[in-house]
């Protein structure tokens, strides 16, 4: 009897588990998700908004209203950029109308589609943005190396392509996480 004793204590002891996730739960962590998308949408338009002010400011500074290297370099980049806050408004505008009480379904069929989306973006357009973002910060580099010091353009030189690098890490890094989320995605609209 001691074993069926010992046994019992060992029963009692464990911990309970639970098997599965409350619809609760599932509710809050889409809810948080869903939060999370929207703060990221919002961040990149307020920073991407802030580099159009920096830029706008620099021309109107530089007083480029002439033609040559540093207003095409200018006007391509701060083209670029107002392309891309449009991109992020169709973004948010696309990730609205996606209702969380949607049946399990419907929800991802329209996440999917809204990832799709993301997937053109990022493979399509962001990468003819960023070309040609550097290429109006090339242009620019001769209008820094006539006006700057030598330190000062090497920093901007050296921090300018740093950045842009940095950034496509970024990029590759985002586009791999929602790459995986639209498998996910299509998983369960297969099933």
């Amino acid at each position: 009897m001691e074993t069926f004793d010992e046994l019992q204590n060992v029963w009692v002891k464990q911990p309970n588990r639970v098997t599965g996730i409350a619809a609760a739960d599932l509710m809050k962590r889409g809810e948080r998700q869903v939060l999370a998308v929207r703060a990221g949408q919002v961040g990149t338009m307020v920073i991407i908004s802030l580099l159009i002010c920096a830029l706008l400011g620099y021309f109107f500074a530089m007083d480029a209203h002439r033609v040559n290297g540093l207003t095409v370099g200018l006007t391509l980049m701060i083209s670029v950029m107002i392309a891309r806050v449009g991109l992020e408004a169709i973004s948010i505008r696309r990730f609205r109308a996606i209702r969380p009480d949607d049946s399990l379904q419907q929800f991802s069929l329209k996440m999917k589609g809204y990832y799709d989306w993301r997937e053109k973006v990022h493979i399509v357009f962001i990468p003819v943005i960023y070309v040609l973002y550097i290429v109006g910060f090339t242009l620019l580099l001769p209008a820094f190396e006539a006006n700057l010091s030598r330190g000062l353009y090497l920093y901007c030189l050296i921090s300018g392509y740093g950045f842009l690098i940095v950034f496509a890490w970024f990029l590759i890094r985002i586009l791999r996480k929602e790459r995986a989320l639209l498998d996910y995605l299509q998983k369960l609209t297969d099933d």
